[in-house]
């Protein structure tokens, strides 16, 4: 295929589809990490979603609703950790690789119990493309920024809120605060575990609307075994290379999508790399931010300590 406006289009336009799911859960991720917590089961979150998501669209027919329950499904999930990691006070790292294996046992059993038929045959369109008038016959962006998933533009709205609330609500003040010095926002009468609490089952919306999506709107309603392949743990890197801000989560997660789609698209706008080379790409980001996160003083300073009152664990 020769290389012009329109596969430039298509490549911009798959990359900001392949974001999606990874963006969401991300978001999610920052605010809880900005809260203290660690949320390393998020790739768990995220099957949740998706898996209730299958379900939802097998029993309503609705692919909004299964969107919506799939964010369901990821905030129960996110309850579950959430007694574990911050009421129970559990080592959060080990809480969440275990709750990641359980997620995948759990939702597998899901779909060999409901899902094993096909999905209810049924438009997507509702969930899959939106046109914004005038913006969508835009040459090039158009088709590529304003010929969205509506889930699209609910992301980047989020990220927008979730920049705002950091920085200049109260709310987002205590957030910070917890995620910083939970002894001393403690001390000035705030709770710190149910604003931890809080901000998990958040985080398990969004990585729950980030499942929900991979299902409904990149898959078609198919729900597969395993099917976030890493997207969680690749949020939580993005979270981390973003330094914990959402406007920056935003970019990155967009540049990963577009890695992501040079895999499939690269050979049309000429970019001749190994496909091998380019799936790793996003992973090496992820190795880097892993690496940025043991830099003194880059994380919230409370990140991944349990809350014990009278104690600084």
């Amino acid at each position: 295929m020769e290389f012009n406006t329109v596969t430039l289009a298509l490549f911009l336009a798959g990359g900001l589809r392949l974001c999606v799911p990874v963006l969401l859960a991300a978001l999610g991720e920052t605010i809880s990490e900005r809260a203290g917590v660690f949320t390393i089961g998020l790739e768990g979150l995220m099957l949740f979603g998706a898996a209730s998501s299958a379900l939802g669209l097998m029993f309503s027919g609705s692919p909004i609703i299964a969107l919506l329950i799939g964010m369901l499904g990821g905030c129960l999930a996110a309850l579950l950790l959430a007694l574990g990691t911050v009421l129970a006070r559990a080592n959060q790292i080990v809480m969440g690789i275990g709750f990641n294996l359980f997620a995948i046992g759990v939702t597998s059993l899901m779909r060999q119990l409901w899902l094993s038929g096909a999905p209810p045959a049924g438009s997507m369109r509702a969930v899959s493309m939106m046109k914004l008038p005038g913006l969508s016959d835009l040459p090039v962006v158009g088709r590529a920024l304003f010929s969205q998933s509506p889930v699209f533009y609910i992301a980047v709205l989020v990220a927008v809120a979730l920049w705002a609330l950091l920085r200049f609500t109260r709310a987002g003040l205590l957030i910070r605060a917890v995620g910083e010095n939970a002894m001393a926002a403690d001390a000035a009468g705030h709770s710190v575990l149910t604003i931890r609490f809080s901000a998990t089952l958040f985080t398990g919306v969004m990585a729950g609307l980030g499942g929900a999506y991979l299902c409904i709107v990149a898959s078609g309603g198919t729900f597969v075994d395993n099917m976030t392949a890493g997207r969680g743990y690749l949020a939580i890197a993005i979270t981390i290379f973003a330094r914990w801000m959402p406007l920056r989560v935003l970019l990155v997660a967009i540049v990963l999508g577009l890695l992501e789609a040079l895999q499939f698209q690269g050979q049309y706008i000429g970019v001749n790399i190994a496909p091998s080379l380019l799936m790793a790409m996003p992973f090496a980001v992820a190795l880097i931010a892993w690496v940025m996160m043991g830099k003194a003083g880059a994380a919230p300073a409370d990140l991944g300590r349990p809350f014990l009152r009278g104690s600084r664990s």
